[in-house]
């Protein structure tokens, strides 16, 4: 009995050796990035930009050109970072931040994206390789809907007519789009091509009995569906089948729509900031009634990315963006445009306030797994 005692108590103290060794000395298991880059303290701006002189600079993948206002205003309020800006589009953003950490090259700290079809968040957020970052002082002002991902501003897909020929909106019910009067006179940039057109008809898809209700509304009597699943899927059907004009960017579209002198004009289909296009003479304005709903939001994200090496710099210029402590700073400036809604509560919007708008949220789980099924669906009614 004794040598079992005895034996216990050898047991104890090496475990208790090991314990120590493994845990209260040099061995002590190191600090991950994400503990070191604190992502969920409190924001201190004079703290941040010390640490961010020291970093030197911070990386931007950006899917908007005005980030290059950004970076200019950004740099001069904090001497001795340098925004490092690469301008690319949302699907090259994604696919070289996907190559880049399967590599295990950490170059970016932060991305400037939407997510129409929910892949940025399933994909990246969720396993990872993104992270979100809501600027404490900035988080209490913003709805819940635009904190996970973090979004200082929305968007959304716009329907725009030509104001020489029609003095008010032509139309006001998203089934007016499948009928004989705008057979092939409808603008809209390939869906195959754009995730935000898809992301639009993905809401409504889930949001089918309204469709049908707006349909009623329309023809008078219920739907009937010819070999489709609901009343969103109809929608697509007869939309495709009413010869949409495709277009390469909603720039194109708006030039075809806003031209002077015509008689006929095309509506089309874009992004809602375009709107700011009437300052270069386009004759254009946007429909702000549709039934069931205007549309869907599309909120411009800013997400840190994994292992990103300027992490106070990143932290720093997202606060920047997101429109500093008052909402006032010079980096929200080229995104606080008619036509794009801040989602802070002390922001004023340009043009129709965020709250008088009728609009389906974006909901980033169903629209990442339906879309495969509404690309299959959409290359077989366009065959």
């Amino acid at each position: 009995m004794k040598k079992i005692k005895i034996l216990v108590c050898v047991i104890l103290v090496l475990s208790a050796a090991f314990v120590l060794a493994r845990y209260g000395g040099k061995n002590k298991p190191k600090e991950t990035w994400l503990e070191k880059a604190a992502l969920n303290e409190e924001f201190n701006p004079d703290k941040l930009y010390e640490e961010a002189k020291k970093e030197g600079k911070v990386v931007l993948y950006s899917m908007s050109s005005r980030t290059n206002d950004v970076k200019k205003t950004f740099e001069e309020q904090y001497p001795g970072v340098i925004v490092d800006l690469y301008d690319m589009r949302i699907s090259e953003i994604i696919e070289k931040v996907e190559r880049e950490h399967s590599a295990g090259l950490y170059n970016a700290d932060v991305v400037f994206i939407k997510d129409p079809d929910g892949t940025v968040y399933n994909e990246f957020v969720e396993k990872g390789i993104l992270h979100n970052y809501v600027p404490s002082d900035i988080g209490i002002k913003i709805d819940q809907q635009f904190k996970n991902p973090f979004a200082p501003y929305f968007e959304a897909r716009s329907i725009y007519y030509n104001t020489e020929v029609y003095k008010e909106a032509p139309i006001s019910n998203w089934w007016d789009l499948t009928t004989p009067e705008w057979k092939g006179r409808i603008m809209i940039s390939d869906p195959m091509a754009n995730t935000e057109d898809m992301g639009l008809f993905l809401t409504m898809v889930k949001h089918s009995d309204e469709m049908a209700v707006a349909y009623k509304e329309k023809f008078g009597q219920d739907i009937k569906l010819n070999g489709t699943e609901n009343a969103g899927y109809e929608f697509i059907k007869r939309l495709a089948k009413n010869d949409l004009i495709l277009t390469n960017s909603s720039d194109e579209m708006i030039q075809a729509v806003g031209a002077p002198g015509q008689k006929n004009p095309p509506i089309g289909i874009g992004t809602s900031s375009k709107i700011r296009q009437k300052s270069k003479g386009y004759l254009i304005e946007s429909v702000k009634e549709m039934k069931p709903k205007l549309g869907t939001t599309f909120p411009a994200i800013l997400l840190v990315v994994d292992n990103a090496p300027h992490t106070n710099a990143a932290k720093l210029l997202i606060h920047y963006m997101s429109g500093g402590a008052d909402g006032k700073s010079d980096g929200f400036k080229p995104f606080n445009v008619e036509g794009a809604w801040p989602t802070r509560s002390d922001v004023e919007g340009k043009g129709v306030s965020a709250g008088k708008l009728d609009m389906w949220p974006l909901d980033l789980k169903f629209n990442y797994e339906n879309m495969p099924q509404l690309r299959d669906f959409w290359m077989i009614v366009n065959r």
